[in-house]
C-alpha cells in the first residue's frame, strides 16, 4: 500500500490502496494491513486494486466541482463532511469499479462500485469507520436496485473482528446506508468519465 503524507494532514488510506489528504481524519486504517485484500467486488469486476486506478477524480470541497487529477498527489486537501475522492479501474470484459472515499470529522465512508458493460451496477462494497473505534461493512449484488449482502457486519476498527452493534449506530442511521448508483451514469462525475 502507498501512504501520502500531505503536511500535518492525518491521511486516510482508500479502499484501493491510496491515501487522500482530510483535514482532520479522525478514523485511521488498521495498523494490521499491510497488504490490501481484494474484495469480492474488484473481483467480480476483474480488477486488482494493488494497481494504481487509471481515472482520479475528485470534488474537494463538496460543492459538486468534480475535475480528473493526474495523479493522487495531484488532489486537493479534502473537507470533512464535504469532499468526495473516487479511483476509477477498467475491468475485464467491459466492466468498471469505481472506489469512493467520503471523510468525516467523525466516520469516513468506503464504497466500491462493480458497473458491467452496459453501465448496470451490479456489485457493492461499502465500509463506514467512525472515530468510536467501530465501523461497519456490507458487500454483496445489486438486484433489482437493491444491495442483497452476503456480508453486512459491525466490527472493532482496530482488531477489524466483528462486535454486536454498538448503541451509537442508533445516531446515525443514514451513515450506515451507503450511496447507490444503479447506473454508471448517474456517477457525479459521469461526464468527466464519459470524456476519456
Amino acid at each position: 500500500m502507498r501512504w501520502l503524507g500531505h503536511r500535518s494532514c492525518v491521511v486516510i488510506i482508500l479502499a484501493f490502496g491510496t491515501c487522500v489528504p482530510s483535514s482532520r481524519a479522525q478514523t485511521e486504517p488498521p495498523k494490521t494491513a499491510t497488504a490490501k485484500i481484494e474484495s469480492l467486488t474488484a473481483q467480480r469486476c476483474g480488477v486488482d486494486q494493488n494497481r494504481p486506478p487509471q481515472h482520479i477524480f475528485a470534488d474537494p470541497d463538496g460543492k459538486q466541482s468534480w475535475r480528473e487529477y493526474r495523479s493522487v498527489k495531484d488532489v486537493p486537501e479534502l473537507q470533512n463532511d464535504a469532499g468526495e475522492f473516487a479511483g476509477v479501474w477498467a475491468g475485464r470484459d467491459g466492466s468498471v469499479l469505481v472506489s469512493t472515499q467520503e471523510p468525516g470529522e467523525d466516520f469516513a465512508a468506503y464504497t466500491d462500485y462493480c458497473f458491467d458493460s452496459t453501465g448496470q451496477l451490479v456489485q457493492l462494497r461499502f465500509q463506514l469507520r467512525t472515530a468510536w473505534g467501530w465501523g461497519y461493512r456490507e458487500e454483496g449484488p445489486i438486484r433489482n436496485g437493491i444491495l442483497t449482502a452476503k456480508t453486512a457486519e459491525f466490527f472493532d476498527t482496530k482488531t477489524e473482528r466483528r462486535i454486536v452493534r454498538p448503541e451509537q449506530a442508533a445516531d446515525i442511521p443514514d451513515a450506515l446506508k451507503p450511496r447507490l448508483y444503479t447506473r454508471k451514469s448517474k456517477l457525479p462525475f459521469f461526464k468527466l468519465l464519459s470524456k476519456n
